[in-house]
């Protein structure tokens, strides 16, 4: 490590006694053992009782290991850990003393702590802590009984959950001016039931009876009324087969709950809220964890055969493996035997590096794999970590393609390169401290309490269980340390700072830290490295396209204007660019979605805040007002009151303005990197869209090119011919007076049997190419229809004599005029009968219809009879003009009545009513007469009434 430029740290072959960066690892992997006591002995009391706790992990992890190791994949890593360090005490010839899996300096630290014995059968509840903080009038506040101080104080979820008051602060009441914060480290819906009916002091209702009862009209515990299911369960969103344990998240949401099963509160003093929020985790973190989630599903759906074979394949691994641990077999040649012992034991050491590595990282997933074993199928069950992906398309069942495509996987993974030689070279040095990072979503639950207890719950990163400043809270912690007197002084000011504290991940300046990624640094640098690629893609099209045109002009065909085109013509690195661009616009589309939700969540939190501290700001007000009413002394010490909750309800209002404020910026910010994004895949588009007008213009430019040649070529041809048409008649002489013929020299034929042979075979062949030359098409469409029309012909003459002398064309006519009428006959008789079902339903409506209009024809006939009565009617008949009813009545007609609108109406009426008796009885006469003559026109009588 001559070569290697890094600092001197922890695990440094450098003296580094002044820099102690973990005073664990420094205790544990630098110091021989002889300086352990004496540098334990110097450290403080906290860093004592770290490197305990440590070391006590690390033993009963040791002890859980060595007890299934058979049938585990820890316990596989840790024998294999085993494996490398004897092959390295045999390589340097070392007796096997203590192995680095336990704590070193066992008895030393055992005779510190008092701890001889490790328990190995210790439930998951009991290895994970929760953190407990207090508050007392705006001041930290120890939780006796807990170990540390503020606020670092935690006690076991074992502990937490338990009923006993004596172990668990949760059922002790709580103080006046007192605020109480516990943390449940994981997503855990088990978690919460159990927690909050310790809080009030009751049995954790069943999973099922939270929907029962809530539809059965009688008193519920309070735990059933704050997590009803339109304030729990019913929030939650998962995939229908439980399969898929990535999709289950809960919505985003927050809303005051009543508690009071009898009547409703006017301001409940519970509030519950669910928003998500973005951190990060390792790349080997996020697969660890897939793994073990995968595992847990195989193994809550495997069958018996399933669970066979799985054990015969660790059988197998199992006896392979147990072949593999004996020495290192070296190489006996003396000539060799130096280079041959150092490569071993770089190799040796190599494996016991490796095999380290590996049993570290089963030792800090373990307690994620037992919790996942344990709550990932339970009811209600565990909500896992979500990669950005996973949280936007849920029903993908494998995301792992596209987690390994984010921007931040990729501005935090070593780039390839040539290295070759046994020295590292800079860049090595560089990227080994590099680790591949991807986006992670996470979920904030957060409940406060009777307004004096907040209780949240959210994960933590993978393997951490070592100090993480990235950590929600880990940060939480250090800023509850750097907190001013009275800063806290409600559960509101608390649940304002956790909120603050999830959605200020990656937009805090304030903080430098080296593990966490730089989430909008990697997403400008990202968009700024298209950008540039764009404007050299562009400016490299210009230049081919200048090459183009000056090649044109110039009439230049070389092989480098092949290349040009070439160039010209592909779209692929244009198309990667716009690919990436796209990533990018998607992924921070899925980051802005997330910022819109919480900025919805905390504009309901801000709400029911103001809705909660307005009225006792001005309460507050009031009392400053009333104090002149008192005596000296008490209107002093009652208005110090009414300032006092008058400034920590402005002060706590003021904050909730305030996070508004910054969630703006933050999705301002996000919204800067969208625009910059999307121009740059704009003037991707308008590169492709130019790429594709230059293609054209090159097709263009090859079509104009094409025709010039062809032009030549028809040229060529023509001189050809005329060259051709030049010589014919001269060759025709010089093979005419050529011919051995009798006129010329002593030939045997005369000249004219020559002609008679020579002129029509050379018609013929010339007429025959003339024909294949000019008219290709038609001579092969006629040949074709020439067969074909001969085959026609054949096949049908021999095929018509034989049905007409066999007779089998007459029968063949016979059976059709017998199918045709066969055809006509079903026709006729199913259309008579659907015509008569038909002609039925019209009667019998034709004959309501009669009957209604001869009902309303003779009441208003009577009624028009005693209305004319009334009036004296005899003046028609007086005079001699004839009845009412006679067509030349003068009485006028009844105004409004359809039937007498007219002068001629009681002629109109008896039309109307004939004509609906008529219609009437023809439709009777077909209804009696039935089949026979239904299909008959019978004459119409028409019956006047």
């Amino acid at each position: 490590m001559s070569r290697t430029q890094c600092p001197s740290t922890c695990l440094s072959d450098k003296p580094h006694d002044g820099f102690v960066s973990d005073v664990t690892t420094h205790f544990n992997g630098c110091l021989p053992v002889s300086r352990r006591t004496a540098f334990f002995n110097h450290l403080p009391t906290e860093s004592q009782q770290r490197i305990l706790r440590n070391n006590e992990r690390v033993a009963e992890l040791r002890a859980r290991f060595e007890r299934i190791h058979f049938h585990s994949a820890p316990g596989l890593r840790l024998r294999n850990f085993k494996s490398a360090m004897s092959r390295w005490h045999n390589a340097t010839n070392r007796v096997a003393g203590l192995t680095p899996a336990g704590p070193k300096m066992h008895a030393a630290e055992a005779s510190m702590s008092g701890m001889g014995t490790y328990t190995t059968h210790q439930d998951v509840n009991d290895l994970i802590k929760a953190p407990v903080v207090y508050f007392k009038d705006g001041h930290p506040l120890n939780v006796p009984g807990l170990p540390n101080n503020f606020p670092n104080q935690k006690i076991t979820m074992s502990h937490l959950m338990s009923e006993d008051s004596a172990r668990n602060p949760l059922l002790h009441p709580c103080e006046d001016n007192v605020v109480r914060y516990f943390h449940l480290p994981a997503n855990n819906m088990s978690w919460v039931e159990e927690v909050m009916a310790r809080y009030y002091h009751e049995k954790r209702p069943e999973p099922d009876n939270l929907f029962l009862k809530s539809k059965l009209r009688r008193s519920r515990t309070c735990t059933e009324m704050l997590l009803r299911p339109e304030y729990w369960q019913g929030q939650q969103s998962s995939d229908t087969d439980d399969f898929q344990v990535h999709a289950r998240h809960m919505r985003p949401f927050c809303d005051g709950i009543s508690i009071d099963s009898v009547s409703a509160e006017q301001d409940p003093k519970n509030l519950a809220l669910f928003m998500p929020y973005l951190h990060w985790e390792t790349d080997r973190g996020r697969v660890n964890s897939a793994t073990i989630a995968k595992d847990v599903v195989k193994q809550n759906m495997s069958s018996i055969s399933d669970v066979v074979d799985q054990a015969q394949h660790q059988l197998h691994v199992s006896h392979v493996e147990t072949q593999d641990t004996g020495p290192t077999l070296l190489d006996t040649d003396p000539s060799r035997s130096g280079s041959i012992h150092v490569t071993s034991r770089k190799r040796a050491l190599g494996d016991v590096l490796i095999a380290a590595a590996a049993l570290l990282e089963a030792m800090d997933a373990h307690v994620e794999e037992q919790l996942m074993v344990k709550y990932l199928h339970a009811q209600p069950p565990l909500h896992p970590r979500r990669t950005l992906d996973q949280s936007y398309y849920g029903a993908l069942k494998n995301t792992g393609t596209r987690d390994r495509d984010q921007v931040v996987f990729r501005g935090t993974t070593p780039e390839p390169h040539d290295c070759a030689g046994p020295d590292t070279c800079s860049q090595c040095n560089e990227d080994i401290r590099k680790v591949p990072r991807i986006v992670m979503v996470d979920q904030l639950w957060l409940w406060i309490l009777d307004e004096n207890t907040v209780i949240t719950a959210f994960p933590r990163r993978l393997s951490r269980h070592r100090p993480d400043p990235s950590a929600i809270h880990k940060s939480l912690r250090m800023r509850f340390q750097q907190l001013r007197r009275g800063e806290v002084s409600s559960a509101y000011d608390l649940a304002l700072l956790i909120v603050d504290e999830c959605s200020r991940v990656f937009f805090d300046r304030t903080k430098t830290n080296d593990r966490q990624p730089n989430l909008v640094e990697l997403f400008t640098s990202a968009i700024r490295d298209l950008t540039y690629k764009q404007t050299a893609a562009f400016d490299q099209f210009l230049i081919y396209t200048h090459l183009a045109s000056r090649d044109y002009k110039r009439e230049r065909y070389i092989a480098s204007d092949r290349s040009t085109q070439n160039t010209l013509l592909n779209i692929n690195p244009e198309g990667k660019l716009l690919k990436e661009v796209k990533d990018i616009i998607d992924e921070i589309h899925i980051m802005m979605r997330i910022k819109e939700q919480q900025q919805a969540v905390i504009d309901s939190l801000v709400k029911l805040v103001k809705k909660r501290l307005v009225p006792i700001a001005r309460q507050a007000m009031a009392k400053q007002s009333l104090s002149y009413e008192f005596e000296e002394r008490e209107r002093h010490s009652f208005k110090e009151l009414g300032e006092k909750e008058s400034q920590v309800a402005e002060r706590t209002l003021t904050r909730a303005d305030q996070l508004l404020l910054d969630l703006k910026e933050r999705v301002a910010e996000l919204r800067t990197l969208l625009q910059n994004a999307q121009q740059t895949s704009i003037a991707l588009k308008d590169l492709l869209t130019l790429k594709q007008q230059q293609a054209s213009v090159i097709e263009a430019r090859e079509a104009v090119t094409q025709a010039q040649l062809t032009l030549k070529q028809g040229q060529s041809i023509m001189i050809f011919t005329i060259v051709t048409i030049i010589f014919l008649p001269l060759s025709f002489c010089v093979g005419l007076f050529g011919m051995n013929a009798a006129e010329f020299n002593d030939g045997l034929l005369p000249l004219s049997t020559e002609f008679r042979f020579m002129f029509p075979i050379s018609t013929g062949i010339i007429l025959v190419s003339f024909l294949f030359a000019f008219s290709q098409s038609v001579l092969n469409n006629s040949v074709v229809m020439l067969a074909r029309s001969t085959f026609g012909f054949c096949w049908n003459v021999v095929w018509t004599w034989m049905m007409v002398k066999s007779g089998m064309y007459m029968k063949g006519r016979d059976m059709q005029r017998k199918a045709s009428r066969l055809r006509d006959k079903e026709g006729k008789i199913v259309g008579g009968w659907k015509a008569e079902v038909l002609r039925k339903g019209r009667n019998l409506e034709k004959m309501k219809v009669a009957g209604h209009v001869r009902e309303l024809a003779m009441v208003r006939s009577s009624t028009r009879m005693d209305h004319l009565d009334g009036q004296g009617m005899g003046l028609g008949a007086a005079s001699g003009r004839g009845t009412p009813f006679s067509p030349y009545s003068v009485s006028g007609g009844m105004p409004g009545s359809p039937f007498f609108a007219s002068p001629a109406a009681p002629q109109d009426i008896q039309q109307r009513i004939g004509l609906a008796v008529t219609e009437l009885d023809r439709d009777s006469v077909d209804v009696e007469m039935g089949d026979g003559v239904s299909m008959k026109k019978l004459g119409s009588r028409r019956r006047l009434v």
